[in-house]
């Protein structure tokens, strides 16, 4: 019986940790996906006299609704009921683009998790989650994600 109830709590743990690590990784492909939006808006003008300038009020609405909506957050960043989340979600937006960046730069991230070489104009995404709710082998009490995104010409 006591071999049994031990499995059990293996079980258990485990379980808890492969979902805690499902939801890191969903977190990174949304800091992905919203650095990606952001750099979908630039400002036409600039771009027609060859110089590239993200339309960062754009950008933020973009990449806004892509974390509202992705990790299923009301208007003021709370999760809903149901979500894996259970604090407010914050986030930081930076552009690179050729309105205030000399290129190339070395950019890194104040956490010193996060590096990147820029060449072209970027989008760098930090989405802070907080803690898990249900996660009982969290390592740490306060998860984020940054992801860049390269805004190349073809």
């Amino acid at each position: 019986m006591s071999l049994f109830l031990l499995n059990i709590i293996f079980l258990n743990v485990q379980n808890e940790y492969n979902r805690a690590e499902r939801h890191f990784i969903q977190l990174k492909y949304i800091a992905e996906e919203a650095a990606a939006a952001a750099t979908q808006y630039y400002q036409s003008i600039p771009y027609s006299n060859g110089t590239m300038v993200f339309d960062q009020t754009e950008g933020i609405k973009a990449a806004e609704y892509v974390i509202r909506q992705d990790l299923n957050l009301d208007n003021n960043y709370i999760p809903m009921p149901g979500s894996y989340w259970v604090d407010k979600v914050t986030y930081n937006i930076q552009f690179f683009d050729d309105s205030n960046t000399t290129y190339p730069i070395l950019y890194n991230h104040s956490s010193g998790f996060f590096s990147k070489a820029i060449g072209d104009p970027t989008v760098v995404v930090t989405i802070n989650v907080g803690k898990p709710r249900y996660s009982i082998v969290a390592p740490t009490n306060n998860y984020f994600r940054t992801a860049a995104h390269e805004w190349k010409e073809r």
